[in-house]
């Protein structure tokens, strides 16, 4: 699913913006800093997963002196067929979504349609931040390619936000039970769907990553929750005093982690940050592979300030590689579109179109064929 057209109102300082964009391509956004090339990439993430990257408070995405923001897109999927999908927010909070010209229940349903890798500065995050972060990079692979995910996730969370209160309460083990069997049945499957996505993921990305970086002897390793090779319900059950004591639940899918390590060591270790975000890279676009192999979807990548931490040789290596990711679309930004046009070489592997943003403004530039002159700017 690739996004065909782009109409964005009073989003950050895009007043009025409509695109026409390369649905089977490169999109590069250029523009000086300040410009709103970062809020054309926003709005585009905002709009599959109804939240920003960049802040938690919805209100602060709307254009000054105005009441609302909207945006509108026209997808084609992989049968050619076109879908419409929309987000309104009013600066009350009130929020409307649309799928296909009917009313939305959830983000879920833009979410299905719009499937959405982001890779900026803050991507490091994955390695240097806690354990939270690495679960949602396995769960947003697990959404896309498991029927039965998001009804065991969202049901596990529903027991342990249950349970959490009766430990708080200080209950009887016996009025715990039936919670604890709840908490049993649904975090057992989501720890064995997350078991087997890491093992069917971590070859592509030791695959891709040698590609990258050629860093030898690393391991992905998903660590349960509650110990290796140790029963989930033994644990629950010798665990009952403590959890009471701390007033929480200690053991389960929602303490999992993915250990990436290097000879034993964690990779945020020994690797700089612009060697931590091709890393990253890596682990993204083999999502990207994996969904494409197994749920014949493609990818939406949104690459922010490419060149940030890389050196020219490790910029040449990672475009050439998002540029030949199948079914793919990927909008990246640039100070000058010719930046980007150069790391491709000649000829470029991908149909590429150029837009150029100014003071909230979106030029659009010319729709280049598989080639492309190096010193063309495209504007």
């Amino acid at each position: 699913m690739t996004i065909t057209s782009l109409h964005i109102t009073n989003f950050r300082n895009l007043a009025e913006v409509a695109l026409v964009t390369c649905h089977n391509g490169l999109n590069i956004i250029s523009g000086n800093n300040g410009s709103g090339k970062t809020s054309l990439l926003e709005a585009i993430y905002y709009l599959g997963l109804g939240r920003s990257f960049r802040t938690s408070a919805a209100s602060r995405l709307i254009r000054q002196t105005a009441d609302k923001f909207s945006m509108f897109s026209q997808l084609i999927n992989d049968a050619q067929r076109d879908i419409s999908i929309g987000v309104e927010r009013e600066i009350t909070g009130t929020t409307k979504l649309r799928v296909a010209e009917k009313d939305a229940s959830s983000v879920a349903e833009l979410a299905y349609y719009l499937p959405i890798r982001l890779i900026n500065s803050q991507s490091h995050n994955l390695f240097e931040s806690g354990p939270a972060f690495r679960r949602k990079y396995l769960d947003w692979g697990l959404f896309y390619q498991s029927e039965a995910f998001l009804f065991h996730w969202r049901q596990y969370e529903r027991v342990l936000k249950q349970r959490n209160v009766l430990l708080r309460n200080r209950c009887s083990k016996r009025e715990l039970d039936a919670w604890t069997d709840e908490l049993l049945k649904y975090g057992v499957t989501l720890d064995m769907l997350r078991r087997e996505y890491v093992e069917e993921l971590a070859p592509l990305i030791i695959e891709i990553t040698q590609e990258l970086l050629a860093i030898p002897h690393l391991k992905y390793h998903y660590q349960s929750g509650w110990g290796d090779g140790i029963d989930y319900a033994s644990v629950l059950a010798d665990s009952y005093h403590e959890e009471v004591r701390s007033g929480h639940t200690l053991f389960g899918p929602h303490r999992a982690d993915l250990e990436i390590s290097m000879d034993g060591i964690p990779v945020k270790h020994f690797l700089s940050r612009g060697q931590q975000k091709l890393l990253i890279c890596a682990m993204i676009t083999a999502q990207g592979n994996l969904l494409t192999r197994q749920a014949k979807k493609g990818l939406i990548y949104l690459v922010d300030d490419l060149p940030a931490e890389l050196d020219l040789a490790s910029r040449q290596k990672l475009i050439s590689m998002l540029s030949r990711q199948q079914q793919a679309q990927i909008f990246i930004t640039a100070i000058e579109s010719k930046m980007i046009c150069e790391l491709l070489g000649e000829p470029a592997e991908v149909p590429i179109k150029v837009f150029h943003v100014e003071h909230g403004r979106v030029a659009e530039g010319k729709e280049f064929p598989c080639f492309l002159a190096k010193t063309s700017s495209g504007i």
